[in-house]
């Protein structure tokens, strides 16, 4: 491509992979981008060459089911057009039943089933591919959904928690009216709405799920309750409390009852700390115990998450990412918060992990009564774990309410477009 071109072709590859306002975001670095975003130009460089095969290793997992959706189109146009053939790597079986003819499922570096994708899902022969066909959250999801419409309120896929969802009354985090502007590159005196007039309510001992597209807002409302950024304007009110009116000694005390565990297992722990010292930090940093009584709390904590004691003596880098979660996990219970903000905690994680992680997250909030604030673009695992909905789009709250209501009727075309974007929502599913 000659250089007058290259300008006009670069804005069409990263229109093509879903990102918008080319022209000021092909001058940005990828920090600037959030992980959505840097994803879709990843799609864009291999898409720019127009190649005959294209390996797609697990291309839209860090995607919001919209833009996947649009992905995903785009290559089904490409494979036609052009006829390119896509060898699709995922670990979502219903993504993979929705997008290709033929399914290959493998297992310990072994191929344990092969066939019709169709067919696969419907009738799984092996054990491995039938656990994938259990813990896909698409599938769950979809299950959750036609149990619904049968008739049935409450089916054993929905983990419920505390059990707390239609009886909680009282109020463990809200937001009120919160705006966060930040500066664009490149445009001096310009600025980005990132969050405009956002407020919700996270009752105790319930699931708020936040959900919408990549870029609209989420995290940057989660990192202003942690206190990691300051809003422009609004409230944040802890536990009836507003924090901008605590000093620092009692921010301090806070921090210990509000707790977060990131999207990155892999870099959200410090690869020079040990297991033990990375879980033992926090009690350290807030006075808590003896060394002998924060030794028998990390032992205590790796119980809770299913870890051997043994594995305090490791470092994270001889853990699988799955493993690493749970570190992250038992290190944000370790002060014994009442709330805990899981900023996309599952995302990184393949669909068998996923799946032992919320189940250990809703046995953990049943027995201890916590709080969760979970932040996803994955609305399949909203479905199953949350009981409030929020839906925020482009900065703002476009709907809010029990997640029943939202998934049985959105109110609004963007909440009724990503419900439908879900993949495998509307797969014919098989008894297994």
């Amino acid at each position: 491509v000659k250089g007058s071109e290259m300008h006009k072709r670069v804005n069409q590859l990263l229109a093509e992979a879903g990102l918008e306002d080319t022209e000021r975001v092909a001058k940005q670095y990828p920090h600037e981008f959030s992980g959505g975003m840097r994803q879709r130009a990843l799609i864009a460089i291999g898409l720019a060459a127009r190649p005959e095969l294209l390996i797609a290793d697990e291309p839209t997992s860090a995607l919001d089911v919209t833009v996947q959706r649009r992905i995903l189109d785009h290559l089904d146009n490409l494979t036609k057009e052009l006829g390119t053939a896509v060898l699709f790597i995922t670990h979502d079986l219903g993504l993979a039943v929705e997008r290709a003819e033929h399914l290959v499922v493998m297992h310990r570096g072994r191929i344990v089933e092969s066939g019709p994708a169709l067919q696969i899902l419907q009738a799984p022969q092996h054990p491995y591919t039938r656990r994938l066909v259990a813990a896909a959250p698409s599938l769950t999801s979809a299950r959750i959904m036609s149990a619904h419409r049968q008739g049935i309120q409450i089916t054993e896929e929905e983990l419920l928690g505390a059990g707390m969802g239609s009886t909680a009354t009282e109020t463990a985090v809200e937001v009120q009216n919160l705006t966060k502007t930040f500066p664009i590159r490149g445009k001096r005196g310009q600025t980005f709405k990132a969050l405009d007039d956002v407020s919700f309510k996270l009752r105790k001992g319930t699931t708020l799920g936040v959900v919408g597209e990549s870029g609209s807002g989420k995290s940057t409302s989660a990192n202003i309750i942690l206190g990691l950024l300051e809003q422009d304007s609004g409230k944040v009110i802890f536990e009836g409390v507003d924090v901008a009116t605590l000093n620092k000694k009692d921010r301090f005390a806070m921090r210990r009852n509000l707790q977060v565990v990131f999207q990155n297992p892999y870099g959200s722990l410090d690869p020079m700390y040990s297991i033990y010292r990375a879980i033992e930090e926090p009690l350290r940093v807030h006075g808590i115990g003896t060394k002998k009584e924060r030794e028998q709390r990390v032992a205590d904590l790796l119980d809770m998450v299913s870890l051997p004691r043994s594995a305090m003596r490791r470092y994270p880098n001889e853990l699988s990412g799955g493993q690493r979660q749970r570190v992250a996990i038992a290190r944000a219970l370790a002060l014994r918060p009442h709330v805990l903000v899981l900023d996309e905690a599952v995302s990184a994680l393949d669909v068998l992990v996923q799946d032992q992680i919320l189940h250990l997250l809703n046995d953990i909030q049943a027995e201890m009564k916590l709080s969760y604030l979970f932040i996803t673009h994955d609305l399949a695992v909203v479905r199953q774990i949350a009981d409030d909905v929020v839906v925020m789009q482009n900065g703002k709250v476009v709907e809010k309410g029990p997640t029943d209501d939202i998934f049985n009727d959105p109110q609004t075309a963007y909440t009724k477009n990503l419900i439908d974007s879900i993949p495998g929502r509307d797969i014919p599913l098989g008894a297994f």
